[in-house]
C-alpha cells in the first residue's frame, strides 16, 4: 500500500516499507546518496491533471543506468557519473536535501501541473516541503570551479572542445553558444517565440544582478559540460584580483586564429590585449569599496550597497550595487570590443570567466561575516527567471534556489574555505510556495533633494565625454554651502554626486576616474585626494532592443557618496565645485597608460550634488 502526500501541488507516494513512518509524519533515516536522472518533466493534458512519477530504487555500482525521470540510491559517496556504467547522466544529488529511506524501499514522487519542474532545484524544493525534519549537508563531491591559470592543457582542451561544439550549433538551439549569449543581450532580431521571450534578459543596475548571473552561469556550465562530453569539465574563473593574472589569459589569445574557439577577433578590442602586452591595473580591479559594504542593498559608495537596491526585474536600471559598478563594469569597459557592450558581451568567451570571478567575489563578501547577508526580500527570493538546461528544456530558478552554491548548485571555487551549506532546510520549506513569475512592481524609490547642478556647457545643452579629461563646474550659492555644512555634521544623511542622464550608443574601451576638486598639477589616479570612484559606460544603454526587457522610464544615472569629502570641499568656501572626469584604460607592464581610441564615449545631461 502506498500513502500519498499532497502539499504545494506535490504528490509523494511512499511504499509499504515507509507506511508506518508516514502515518506519524515523514521520518527518513540515513542510508545512501540519491542520484536523479534527467530530464525531469511533467505534463498536464487538457481535461485532466496528471503527474509524471520519478521512481526511486536501491542500486549499486553495477546497476543499469536509470532512464529519464528515474533516481538511484548509490552505495558509495561519489557522483552519479562515477557510479553508473558509461558515465551516466546524473543531474541531481538529493541526499543533501532529504535523508534517504532504507535501501530497498520503493518511493515515487510526482509534481502536478508544473511544466517547468524539470530541473533539480525545483524538485528539491518540493521534497523539502513534504519531508521535514532533515538536515542540510554539503554535496559529497561538488564540482570545483578552478582558476584558468591552474588548468592543465587537457582541461583547457576540454574547455575549447565544449565551446566549439556549442558554437557549431544553430542559433535557434537553446544549447548553442549564440542562443546562450543572446540570453544576456543581443542586437540580433528574434525570429521565434523562444528567442523573443528569452533573449535580452540580463539584469543590470538592480538587486537581481548577482543572482540572475549566478543562475545564468549555472546552466551554461551544465550545457558546456554536456557539449564537451567531459563529466569532469567545470567552468573556470579569471582571477584578475591576482596581480599575476591581469593580462588576458593565454588560452584566450593563443593561438589567435579560428582553430581556437576561445579567441575572438573582437572589433574595438585593443590589439595589445590580444598580444599579451596590455594589463588591467590595480585601480581597475579594486574591490575594496564593495567589500567594505555591510549591507547588500544600502550604503557604500553608490548608496545601493554591495549588490544593488530593490527594483523590479529590468535589463538596465540605475540601482547599481558597488560590486557591479567596480570592478564588474570597469573590467568590461577596459577589455572593450564585444565585452564592452552588454548587448554583445557574452559572445566573447572570456565573459563567462569574468562573471565566474564576480560570482566568486559574492561568496567571498558573505564569508567576511559582520552582518553581511543576502536579501530577505520576498521578490528577490521568489521572482522566477527562465533559462535552458543541457537538454534544451526551459527551466527556472529563483533567488531562494541559488544562495548556497554547494548545497543547492553543487559547485564551489578552488580557493573556497571548507564548504558549508548556508541555507537551512527550514528556509527551504518556508520558501517552497510557488515563486512569483514576471516583473514585480518596483518599489517607489525616494529621490534625494537637488542641492546644486552644473550649468549647461558652452558648446551645447549636454556635456560631452571623450578620450580626453572633462571638467564640469557645479556652482554653489551661499544657501547651498550652508546646507552642505549642515549635512557634514549629519553623517547619516550625507551628499551624493550624481552623473545624470548618461547617453551612449557604443560604450568605449575605457572608463573614467572621477574627482571632486582634485589638486592642481598632480597626476590624477585613484590615490589622488578628491577621487570618488570610477564611471564605466558598460550597461548604460538607455534604449530598448527588439525583444528586450523593460527599460527604466527615467534617466540613466550613477551616484557616488562624497560625504567624506565635504570637509575638504567646504574648507575653502568655494563658489563652485569642480568635477573632473579622466579617461583611463589598459596599462603596459610598467603601469603606464596605453593610448586610448579617439571617440566620443557619451554625453551627460548634468552633474549634481544631492542630499543622500
Amino acid at each position: 500500500m502506498r500513502v500519498p502526500f499532497l502539499l504545494a501541488g506535490t504528490v509523494l507516494l511512499l511504499g509499504a516499507g515507509a507506511e508506518s513512518a508516514a502515518a506519524q509524519g515523514p521520518q527518513f533515516v540515513p542510508a545512501y546518496p540519491l542520484y536523479c536522472m534527467g530530464p525531469l518533466t511533467t505534463g498536464a493534458p487538457a481535461g485532466g491533471q496528471t503527474t509524471t512519477p520519478f521512481t526511486w530504487a536501491s542500486a549499486g555500482a553495477g546497476a543499469a543506468n536509470p532512464g529519464p525521470g528515474q533516481c538511484v540510491w548509490a552505495d558509495r559517496p561519489a557522483r552519479g557519473s562515477e557510479i553508473l556504467p558509461g558515465g551516466g547522466n546524473a543531474i541531481c544529488d538529493f541526499s543533501a536535501a532529504m535523508k534517504s529511506v532504507p535501501a530497498g524501499t520503493f518511493v515515487e514522487i510526482g509534481v502536478a501541473r508544473d511544466p517547468l519542474v524539470n530541473n533539480c532545484m525545483h524538485l528539491a524544493r518540493y521534497i523539502g516541503a513534504v519531508s521535514p525534519p532533515f538536515s542540510a549537508q554539503p554535496f559529497l563531491s561538488p564540482f570545483v570551479r578552478p582558476s584558468i591559470a591552474s588548468m592543465s592543457p587537457t582541461q583547457v582542451a576540454s574547455l575549447r572542445h565544449g565551446i566549439q561544439v556549442m558554437m557549431s550549433r544553430p542559433a535557434s538551439d537553446p544549447t548553442s553558444y549564440r542562443f546562450q549569449a543572446n540570453i544576456h543581450g543581443t542586437t540580433d532580431a528574434p525570429t521565434t517565440p523562444a528567442e523573443t521571450a528569452n533573449w535580452n534578459q540580463c539584469e543590470h543596475g538592480s538587486f537581481y544582478f548577482l543572482s540572475w548571473h549566478r543562475m545564468y552561469l549555472y546552466f551554461f556550465d551544465r550545457i558546456l559540460r554536456a557539449a564537451a562530453g567531459d563529466p569532469n569539465l567545470v567552468l573556470p574563473y579569471w582571477n584578475w584580483t591576482d596581480p599575476a593574472q591581469r593580462t588576458l589569459p593565454v588560452a584566450f589569445r593563443q593561438p589567435a586564429d579560428s582553430s581556437n574557439p576561445l579567441f575572438i577577433a573582437s572589433p574595438g578590442r585593443p590589439a595589445a590585449l590580444d598580444a599579451g602586452t596590455a594589463f588591467l591595473d590595480a585601480g581597475t580591479v579594486d574591490d575594496s569599496v564593495a567589500f567594505a559594504d555591510v549591507s547588500f542593498e544600502t550604503g557604500g559608495m553608490s548608496g545601493d550597497g554591495f549588490g544593488g537596491q530593490t527594483t523590479a526585474p529590468m535589463q538596465f536600471a540605475s540601482a547599481y550595487g558597488d560590486l557591479e559598478l567596480q570592478p564588474h563594469n570597469v573590467v568590461h569597459s577596459t577589455l572593450g570590443g564585444l565585452m564592452g557592450n552588454p548587448l554583445t558581451a557574452a559572445q566573447d568567451p572570456i565573459f563567462w570567466l569574468h562573471h565566474a570571478n564576480i560570482d566568486r567575489l559574492w561568496n567571498r563578501w558573505l564569508q567576511q561575516g559582520g552582518g553581511r547577508a543576502d536579501p530577505g526580500d520576498g521578490a528577490w527570493l521568489n521572482t522566477r527567471f527562465t533559462f535552458y538546461d543541457e537538454a534544451g528544456h526551459a527551466v527556472y530558478l529563483t533567488g531562494a534556489d541559488i544562495v548556497d552554491t554547494v548545497g543547492q548548485l553543487n559547485y564551489r571555487y578552488d580557493d573556497d574555505p571548507v564548504p558549508q551549506a548556508r541555507i537551512t532546510p527550514r528556509v527551504l520549506a518556508q520558501q517552497a510556495a510557488a515563486p512569483q513569475s514576471g516583473a514585480q512592481p518596483a518599489p517607489v524609490r525616494e529621490q534625494p533633494a537637488i542641492l546644486a547642478e552644473s550649468a549647461a556647457p558652452s558648446g551645447g545643452p549636454r556635456i560631452t565625454l571623450a578620450a580626453t579629461p572633462a571638467r564640469v563646474q557645479v556652482p554653489l550659492t551661499e544657501p547651498t554651502r550652508a546646507a552642505l555644512r549642515n549635512l557634514a555634521r549629519e553623517p547619516a544623511r550625507g551628499v551624493v554626486l550624481r552623473i545624470d542622464d548618461i547617453r551612449t550608443e557604443e560604450p568605449p574601451s575605457f572608463y573614467y576616474l572621477i574627482f571632486v576638486d582634485p589638486p592642481e598639477g598632480q597626476t590624477l589616479d585613484s590615490r589622488t585626494p578628491g577621487f570618488v570612484g570610477n564611471l564605466s559606460l558598460f550597461s548604460l544603454i538607455p534604449h530598448r532592443m527588439p525583444g528586450g526587457r523593460p527599460m527604466p522610464t527615467g534617466d540613466i544615472f550613477v551616484d557616488y557618496n562624497i560625504s567624506p569629502l565635504l570637509g575638504r570641499i567646504l574648507e575653502r568656501n568655494p563658489e563652485a565645485v569642480s568635477v573632473v572626469l579622466v579617461p583611463h584604460g589598459l596599462v603596459d607592464a610598467s603601469g603606464k597608460p596605453l593610448p586610448l581610441p579617439p571617440q566620443v564615449a557619451a554625453t551627460v545631461g548634468s552633474v549634481r550634488l544631492m542630499e543622500r
